[in-house]
């Protein structure tokens, strides 16, 4: 069902998340776990469900970007979280989604976490409260979290507050239905929450939605794809070693975290019922990137494995749009031009992407992560996670079809790389192998499969938009000094 051009200016809704998985919700479950997720479950029964939509980079500065500006991080230029710190060169004339709806006439308002470029400002009001890291904590340790899990016995993943603790990220809630109260129509609001980001604190009245027991067929396992997710794993938590236990519990505290985010999406929809606004409000519920919850030992995101890759999207809209499952590729930055067909804006030619109710599906979409310089690290705003034999962090990209998935390293240490064992490259038939386990790179009979994917993902690589990697070091040392004092001030979003 195509969507119309609305007879009245609509307003939109955007709950956005942080590592949210988009398996960790009901409506896109296929085995027998249910996630707890009602809201986002009744809002997926209203409207369109994409099952196949992909970001355009599995990490946090990059993906916004990308979202926001329609534009891949070959065009910006932003390929990691480098990009935070003060002074990182932005293209000039970059155009951001909501200020396109600003110059037609809408009031347009984000609460809660943003984590974009500082040359960029999208919003009208833009109020960060409770979209923090150390807000769910409140000045407190991280060890106060019981139980805690921690699967290299240092770094805290996930955690329960103790009874009575407040929760601060609520404020975002809170900021969003008292804004939505008071707007005048048409409006753009996003409640952008930081959940279920790790480390994982979940407020102690969710502490118990799920149990371990309830994922017993989460195991880390020892085999990996490539030597990049292998190191990955190395240095993003338990490696090839990891405890199939502390995996279940990463996985328990994570989906009763998603619980808390599904009750958040409950009271934004009843502020808009309140307002009687809600048949009239496009509703659109994503992420910035999926995570890793301890498969193959890797916890956070960063690799092209469908938990890190894949998003949610969901989008409703009351009497424009039935209710449909979509398998058909999407990407991240197709959100402003869809919103924009869906509002009747004409969207300007910058923006890349499509509008996914009126034009055809790609025969390709792309993904990057990283800028493959010397000093570059898989966790730059700490200067943590070298490469193997110590060298810079590399640039990794993925190309993917309605069927097969390859990716590549296309850039490390300032250079291409240099044979095929620095290119390691992966191909995956998800038609196949849906949980992308199994890497046919070296299969015969795909070699053409091999040759005409590589093709495209080093063409997508060749022309880019770089950023010198002189530069690109101070920039990183200028983002771990943010992020120290950010975190001394209790005000990280990272």
């Amino acid at each position: 069902m195509q969507s119309a051009p609305p007879a009245e200016p609509l307003n939109v809704l955007w709950l956005y998340c942080d590592e949210l998985r988009a398996d960790a919700l009901g409506c896109y479950a296929t085995g027998p776990f249910h996630p707890h997720t009602p809201a986002v479950d009744q809002l997926a029964a209203s409207g369109a469900v994409f099952h196949e939509c992909y970001t355009n980079s599995p990490v946090c500065v990059p993906s916004r970007t990308a979202l926001l500006t329609g534009q891949p991080p070959e065009r910006t230029g932003v390929y990691h979280n480098e990009a935070y710190a003060d002074g990182f060169p932005l293209p000039p004339g970059l155009t951001i989604f909501p200020e396109v709806f600003a110059r037609h006439g809408y009031r347009t308002a984000s609460f809660g976490k943003e984590h974009i470029p500082a040359g960029l400002t999208p919003w009208q009001v833009n109020d960060p409260a409770g979209g923090s890291m150390r807000a769910p904590l409140s000045g407190r340790d991280p060890a106060d979290c019981a139980p805690m899990v921690t699967p290299n016995g240092k770094t805290i993943v996930a955690g329960v507050l103790p009874e009575g603790q407040p929760y601060p990220p609520a404020q975002v809630t809170k900021n969003t239905t008292a804004w939505i109260a008071q707007a005048r129509e048409p409006f753009l609001v996003r409640a952008s929450f930081l959940q279920p980001h790790t480390p994982v604190i979940v407020p102690h009245a969710y502490g118990q939605v799920h149990r371990p027991e309830d994922f017993p067929d989460v195991l880390p396992g020892s085999r990996t794809l490539s030597r990049f997710e292998r190191r990955f794993a190395e240095v993003s938590g338990g490696g090839p070693d990891a405890d199939s236990a502390v995996a279940r519990q990463a996985h328990a505290s994570y989906h009763n975290l998603v619980s808390w985010v599904d009750a958040q999406l409950a009271i934004l929809m009843n502020a808009l019922r309140a307002k009687g606004v809600a048949d009239r409000t496009v509703v659109v519920l994503t992420s910035d990137h999926g995570a890793h919850l301890g498969e193959n030992g890797a916890y956070g995101k960063h690799t092209f494995a469908r938990g890190s890759h894949r998003v949610p999207l969901i989008i409703s809209a009351p009497g424009r749009l039935a209710h449909q499952t979509r398998t058909d590729l999407a990407q991240s930055l197709d959100l402003a031009r869809t919103l924009f067909g869906l509002c009747g804006i004409e969207a300007p030619e910058s923006f890349d992407g499509r509008d996914l109710f009126n034009d055809p599906a790609p025969a390709e979409i792309f993904s990057t992560i990283g800028f493959g310089a010397p000093w570059s690290r898989a966790f730059p705003n700490q200067q943590h996670g070298t490469y193997e034999d110590d060298r810079g962090w590399p640039r990794r990209s993925c190309v993917r079809t309605d069927r097969y998935r390859l990716d590549a390293t296309v850039r490390i240490d300032g250079h291409p790389p240099r044979d095929a064992e620095e290119e390691d490259l992966v191909l995956i038939d998800h038609v196949a192998d849906p949980d992308e386990t199994v890497n046919l790179a070296g299969d015969p009979k795909l070699a053409y499969v091999v040759q005409d994917m590589r093709a495209l993902l080093m063409k997508n690589a060749a022309d880019v938009v770089e950023v010198d990697d002189d530069l690109l070091k101070d920039l990183a040392l200028k983002a771990l000094e943010r992020h120290r004092e950010l975190r001394r001030t209790g005000r990280s979003a990272l």
